[in-house]
């Protein structure tokens, strides 16, 4: 049996899931879905009642850097 870590063999790319990381993300967004049917657990309920918690999570799902190439004109609609 060869050395696993031997010069000219990289190991995984930068960035490749797991297939059990791929597997755990699948079952959540699964469970995600199914407890967005139920009106009293659902996010937006919980983020009518907790909305400081709900933009602090939100605001790590924005892009930090937004690059505009061919000066198209960018709105922002907060409601």
């Amino acid at each position: 049996m060869g050395r696993l870590f031997e010069k000219g063999n990289p190991g995984k790319p930068k960035g490749a899931v797991t297939k059990s990381t791929k597997l755990v993300k699948e079952v959540f967004a699964d469970a995600f879905t199914e407890l967005q049917k139920d009106k009293t657990v659902n996010l937006i309920t919980w983020g009518k009642e907790n909305p400081t918690e709900f933009y602090k999570i939100v605001s790590r799902l924005i892009p930090m850097q937004v690059d505009n190439i061919g000066n198209t004109t960018i709105s922002i609609k907060i409601e």
